[in-house]
C-alpha cells in the first residue's frame, strides 16, 4: 500500500511539473481579426493564431503564455530568448533567418493589392506597380518589389496599422496597398460599408506558407513543435480553424 501511495505521489508530481511548463508565444500586436482578437486591455482573447498555438501547447501539455510585441521587435525577442515561439512568420521576413529554428510550413498567407474603386486593377507584379506609391506595413518585407523600391521606381508609404493604409488609398495619397487576405477581411469586418470603395486584385501578390519560428534559446525542441503541427494538419484541425475564420488554404 505504501509503495502504491509513493508511486502515486511521484506520478502526481511529474504531471504537475509538466502542467507548469510554459510555451511563451510572441504575438504581433498590430495583427487584428481574424488572426488576433484583443480585449480593451490589449490582452489576446481569441483569433486564429490563438486557437492554433493553443492547440500546439495542449499537445505539448504546456501552458500557452502570450506576450505582445511589434513586428520590428519580434525577431530580436526570439533571438534573445524572451519568447519561445512565434507563428504566422517566415524566413523571408527576417534579417537573420539562419539564427532561428523554423518549423514545417503550415498556415498559408496570401497577399493582394487593393486600389480605389474605378482605378485600374494590377495583375502583373512588379511591372504594373512601377511609378506607383504603395501603402505598406512598417517593418514588413516585400521581396517582390524590393529592387524597384531601392531603385526609386516604386515608393513605399510605411504605416503601422492596416487601417491607415486603407485611408491613404481612399484619400488618393497612395495608388494602392498591399496586405494579406486575413487583414483585408478583418478590416472589412470592422468597416463593411467601405468594401464597395475598393477593388481587390484577383491575382495574388505573394503566396507564403508561413512557419513558426522557435528561439535558439528555447528549452523546447523543434521536433516537439513539428510533431504538433503535423498532428494539426493530419487531423484536419488546421483546415477547420482556417474555415472557421473565413480563410482559405488555396
Amino acid at each position: 500500500m505504501l509503495s502504491l501511495l509513493l508511486a502515486g505521489l511521484v506520478y502526481s508530481g511529474q504531471a504537475g511539473a509538466r502542467a507548469e511548463e510554459k510555451l511563451r508565444i510572441a504575438v504581433i500586436e498590430t495583427l487584428d481579426y481574424p488572426l488576433n482578437v484583443f480585449d480593451k486591455q490589449h490582452q489576446l482573447t481569441d483569433g486564429l493564431l490563438k486557437d492554433y498555438t493553443d492547440a500546439i501547447a495542449r499537445g505539448l501539455q504546456a501552458q500557452a503564455v502570450y506576450q505582445n510585441c511589434s513586428r520590428r521587435r519580434l525577431e530580436p525577442a526570439l533571438l534573445r530568448g524572451d519568447a519561445d515561439l512565434a507563428c504566422y512568420f517566415s524566413p523571408q521576413w527576417v534579417d537573420q533567418p539562419a539564427d532561428l529554428q523554423w518549423t514545417l510550413p503550415n498556415l498559408p498567407q496570401f497577399e493582394r493589392v487593393l486600389v480605389r474603386k474605378g482605378n485600374a486593377v494590377p495583375s502583373s507584379y512588379p511591372a504594373q506597380l512601377i511609378g506607383k506609391t504603395i501603402a505598406t506595413q512598417l517593418a514588413y518585407h516585400y521581396p517582390q518589389i524590393q529592387q524597384e523600391v531601392a531603385a526609386g521606381k516604386i515608393q513605399r508609404l510605411d504605416q503601422v496599422e492596416v487601417a491607415s493604409m486603407f485611408r491613404l488609398v481612399a484619400m488618393g495619397a497612395a495608388d494602392a496597398l498591399i496586405t494579406s487576405d486575413a487583414e483585408i477581411e478583418g478590416y472589412f469586418k470592422l468597416h463593411p460599408e467601405q468594401r464597395s470603395q475598393f477593388s481587390i486584385a484577383p491575382t495574388h501578390f505573394s503566396r507564403v506558407y508561413t512557419q513558426c519560428a522557435l528561439s535558439p534559446k528555447s528549452g523546447w525542441k523543434l521536433e516537439q513543435i513539428n510533431r504538433q503541427i503535423q498532428r494539426l494538419f493530419d487531423s484536419g484541425e488546421q483546415s477547420r480553424l482556417m474555415h472557421q475564420y473565413g480563410l482559405t488554404e488555396k
